[in-house]
């Protein structure tokens, strides 16, 4: 449903990550050399900036009662962070985005782990989701997260489809421009 905010923050987040990694890639391709792509520096400042519009709009999505709350998920409670919701979010999204693009390798050390944690994370998203589950399990209620899970159904199917293709002789690579988008993805999930 195109209607939930969620999914539009997500998508933003995956595309911009992918847009830094696109730079960084044809940056290396064009110049034909691997040490010529964006600087790291440059790479986190764009990433930090995206997680901090990502961070507030999650913030601004989330029930009055949730905003700037952390799930501490064994004691079932809530851990007001205040002020410091937006910088924690967005070192988990950059934090996420840069562990995905070092895991990143030619055999697709990157994708199993990737497709296991959206997987994980598209269910957690689906039991907020329902008031049935949340009320079971214990959990807060966040309306329209359900949403999530068709998008980490489609990470892990894209996943499957880039296996066959890497398969050698491998056919594809995800370079930069896949390792950033899908830890953005796993990180703004």
């Amino acid at each position: 449903r195109l209607d939930i905010g969620y999914v539009w923050m997500i998508l933003f987040v995956t595309l911009s990550f992918g847009l830094i990694g696109f730079a960084d890639d044809y940056s290396k391709v064009t110049k034909n050399d691997n040490y010529s792509g964006l600087s790291a520096r440059l790479r986190l400042l764009i990433g930090f900036v995206i997680a901090g519009i990502a961070a507030a709009w999650a913030t601004y999505l989330h029930p009055e009662e949730l905003q700037n709350q952390l799930a501490i998920p064994v004691i079932s409670g809530l851990l007001n962070l205040g002020i410091l919701f937006v910088p924690f979010a967005m070192i988990v999204i950059v934090g996420a985005a840069n562990a995905v693009n070092l895991t990143d390798g030619l055999d697709g050390l990157a994708i199993m782990p990737a497709m296991i944690a959206a997987g994980s994370l598209g269910v957690i998203a689906y039991a907020v989701g329902r008031t049935d589950f949340t009320e079971y399990l214990g959990i807060n209620y966040v309306p329209g997260t359900g949403e999530i899970l068709i998008f980490a159904a489609a990470l892990i199917g894209g996943g499957l489809g880039f296996l066959w293709y890497n398969a050698p002789p491998a056919a594809v690579f995800m370079g930069d421009t896949g390792s950033l988008a899908l830890g953005g993805a796993l990180g703004a999930i």
